[in-house]
């Protein structure tokens, strides 16, 4: 599991005082700060709004404002102040702008055996399209702002810690067959085929992290280059 964006964290500016007074009154501020921060209230990508197309499995196509969710494979349409929701069963794949990340973003509805169950088809976003293609699913975690177990941070207040988006990744080989990764790159590896060696030097010589999505995707792209 790797984290791509924590949200919810303060920075904090130095500033400089001219009293002796007012720096023993802001060190004092800042201390009990520190021990409570405040939450920030801030959306993630999938509690927002973004304006987009969608292809259902009827071949209608939707334009307006959308709102997905991956947990539930679920997408959501708004167009003159109405809601239609929609299963990943219903859509052959959507895109947007992002909000959040501010550029666009495609989604397809792919068959895929989920928690035991049967095959049925659920979202997978697509970050490298070829010969091998890279795929994403987005959840979110939430870790407790008192990881430690410090008692200075038992402030009797009801903080639910800081919410972190991340994503589960999936390669997809032209047979067809879709395989979770595991983010190790002697999972990896054997994808490559002949030309392994040669993958094998480009991630050494770039320093690419196999469980950073950036990288992952520049080795995946420069596979598919490669192949063509």
């Amino acid at each position: 599991m790797k984290t791509i964006c924590e949200l919810k964290e303060i920075k904090w500016g130095t500033v400089f005082l001219k009293t002796a007074n007012v720096k023993v009154f802001s060190l004092l501020t800042l201390l009990f700060i520190l021990i409570n921060p405040p939450l920030l209230s801030q959306d993630l990508p999938h509690e927002m709004w973004h304006p987009g197309m969608i292809v259902l499995d009827s071949e209608d196509t939707l334009k307006g404002q959308i709102q997905y969710d991956f947990e539930a494979n679920l997408l959501q349409y708004s167009v003159d102040e109405r809601i239609k929701t929609f299963s990943s069963q219903n859509v052959l794949y959507f895109s947007f702008h992002c909000q959040f990340f501010k550029r666009y973003r495609y989604v397809y509805s792919l068959p895929y055996q989920l928690k035991g169950r049967m095959n049925v088809p659920i979202f997978f976003e697509i970050l490298s399209e070829g010969k091998i293609t890279l795929m994403a699913r987005e959840y979110v975690i939430t870790e407790s702002n008192n990881r430690f177990g410090n008692p200075l941070y038992n402030t009797g207040r009801n903080f639910s810690g800081r919410e972190i988006l991340t994503y589960n990744y999936f390669l997809l080989t032209e047979n067809g067959d879709i395989t979770k990764f595991s983010e190790k790159r002697k999972d990896l590896y054997p994808y490559f085929g002949r030309h392994e060696d040669l993958l094998k030097d480009y991630i050494k010589e770039n320093r690419l992290k196999v469980d950073r999505q950036a990288d992952l995707i520049k080795i995946i792209n420069y596979y598919n280059q490669i192949n063509n």
